[in-house]
């Protein structure tokens, strides 16, 4: 419940006697979704131009001259 309310209101109850160590953890916290969403987005920008790889291998596949042979067109009415 404590949780909820903490990220639906933004604010956390005041502790004053909060350790230097519990107040690291506490900005580590803070700082995560942030580095795991610019990572993510990284991540996506540099390995996002590798996927032309296999959208061409898969399209040279399909276009084969085997899988042209397979295909069957439709009866025209």
């Amino acid at each position: 419940m404590n949780t909820t309310h903490h990220i639906l209101t933004g604010q956390a109850k005041a502790d004053t006697g909060i350790s230097p160590m519990k107040r690291v953890l506490a900005q580590l916290s803070k700082m995560s979704e942030p580095f795991w969403l610019c990572l993510s987005c990284a991540l996506f920008l540099i390995m996002g131009p590798f996927s032309i790889i296999a959208v061409l291998y898969g399209l040279w596949s399909l276009a084969s001259e085997e899988n042209r042979q397979k295909m069957i067109e439709p009866a025209s009415c």
